[in-house]
């Protein structure tokens, strides 16, 4: 049976909305902040920066599939238009030095959440 058709689910879909607007933001910020003033001193830094907000994107889209597979169809529509609606809103708030930060650890919490969601989230029944 596919979640989100019955009761029990709950948690899994908070999780799976907080998830979706954490990994958005998390690569949105990175993707709005190519100003080298707006990086990490550090080059390592720089580069884990990239691959993680890399990461968050691509998990990002997975969790949208896993949506129309696993849940009702409005609900991953739901979750990207809230998450578009988190990215206008960072848009909208202009660059800000915390911004790397900020976008790292969105990107490590979102993660986090997808992993649970793929890989430790049972159907009912």
């Amino acid at each position: 049976m596919r979640a989100g058709r019955r009761g029990g689910n709950e948690g899994a879909v908070t999780l799976y909305y907080a998830a979706m607007v954490l990994l958005s933001i998390g690569a949105f910020i990175h993707s709005k902040s190519p100003a080298p003033e707006m990086r990490p001193e550090s080059e390592a830094a720089s580069t884990f920066w990239l691959w993680l907000s890399r990461a968050a994107f691509v998990t990002w889209i997975a969790l949208i599939v896993w949506g129309f597979r696993e849940l009702h169809w409005s609900q991953p529509v739901a979750a990207v238009m809230v998450s578009l609606v988190g990215n206008a809103v960072i848009a909208m708030r202009g660059p800000r030095n915390a911004w790397p930060l900020l976008s790292m650890v969105f990107s490590g919490l979102g993660l986090a959440a997808a992993a649970i969601i793929l890989f430790a989230w049972e159907p009912p029944g």
